[in-house]
Order: structure tokens, then C-alpha cells, then sequence
């Protein structure tokens, strides 16, 4: 086994060096990439927190009777080195009463690249990864939206819990789906190495 090494003469394999190198690379170049290109534009932002604000607002609309819910872009203020930003949010409202905003970190966005970054890093055949990344950040998508939809649910109906639910409830959901992805691809790939 191809191994390096590290001062303290710890063997580290080869792939998982290799690994961990690439994924810093691909996070400090995604980090960079964003911040000086993506975020002042808000050119993925935008578009992709308009759609998860409308889709949470068409699937709470299904069998919701008499009451209406629309998304409403909003202004959203927040602070970035001591400099006001002013950004637009997308705002769930119940009958033209506010429920749910959901801001540029609540899009998915993040989360779909750490879900893809991992696959992209991993040691396997390219043409599984063009399968298992689109079907991720489609899952990654569609739990957000549903996510979004059950955080109306709860602020409506059991308002107590929505800081629970929206701060480690759902953060636990969504990245426990992250994981069992990551498990699936990494499991698939080794039953299907291990039948060649």
C-alpha cells in the first residue's frame, strides 16, 4: 500500500492524502469563487431562493382549502465587515400575513456544492459521478422546499418550537440525507469494485 508521510512519521494512505488535498483546493477555490464573483451578483442566489420560495409556497398551497400562500420578495438586511447589506429574501405569506423568509443562506446552495465537492473528491468513475451528483442536488432541493413548507407548518401551528425545529431539527434531517447519499454512492461503489 502507497503511502505518505507526515513529520511524525504517521502513515497517511495515499487516498486519503490525496482526498483531503483536493477537497481543501476545491473548497478554498469554491469559497473564493463565490465571494468574489457569485455574491455580489447573487447570480445562483437569486434565481434559486426565488424557486425554493415559490415551490414552498405552490406545495403548501395543495389541499390548503380557503387559505392562500404566495412568495413575496423581500428586502433582507444583514451584516458583512461591519457594512449593512442589503439583499432580497423571499417571504411565505399566509392570506398577506407573513410566516417563513427565507434568506440566501437558507437556499440550499452551500449545501449542494458540499454534497457534490465530496463526490467530485472521492476516488470513482466519472459516469457514476454524473449520476449521483444531479439525483443529490435534486433530493438536496426538494427536502429544502419540504423543509421550508414544514417550518410554515410548525411557526402556524406550533410556534414554540420553530427555533428548535429550523436551528437543529431540520439541519439534522438535511444533513443526515447528505450522509446517507455519500453512504449509498461510496457503498454502491464498492459492491460494484468488488463484482469486477
Amino acid at each position: 500500500m502507497d503511502a505518505s508521510y507526515s513529520k511524525d512519521g504517521i502513515r497517511i494512505p495515499r487516498p486519503v492524502a490525496i482526498f483531503f488535498l483536493k477537497a481543501f483546493a476545491l473548497f478554498v477555490g469554491w469559497k473564493a469563487f463565490y465571494i468574489f464573483f457569485l455574491l455580489p451578483t447573487r447570480g445562483v442566489d437569486r434565481p434559486l431562493t426565488r424557486f425554493i420560495g415559490a415551490a414552498t409556497a405552490t406545495v403548501l398551497n395543495v389541499g390548503s382549502g380557503p387559505v392562500h400562500y404566495h412568495a413575496v420578495e423581500a428586502g433582507d438586511t444583514s451584516l458583512a465587515d461591519d457594512k449593512l447589506v442589503i439583499s432580497t429574501a423571499m417571504d411565505i405569506r399566509r392570506d398577506g400575513r407573513q410566516t417563513l423568509r427565507i434568506a440566501d443562506a437558507c437556499n440550499g446552495l452551500e449545501l449542494m456544492v458540499l454534497y457534490a465537492g465530496f463526490l467530485l473528491c472521492f476516488p470513482a468513475p466519472a459516469g457514476k459521478k454524473l449520476r449521483y451528483i444531479p439525483l443529490g442536488i435534486l433530493l438536496i432541493m426538494v427536502m429544502n422546499i419540504l423543509r421550508c413548507t414544514a417550518l410554515v407548518w410548525i411557526f402556524i401551528h406550533y410556534h414554540k418550537y420553530l427555533d428548535f425545529s429550523h436551528h437543529f431539527l431540520f439541519t439534522f434531517l438535511i444533513y443526515g440525507l447528505i450522509f446517507i447519499l455519500w453512504f449509498l454512492f461510496t457503498k454502491n461503489l464498492r459492491s460494484h469494485d468488488s463484482a469486477i
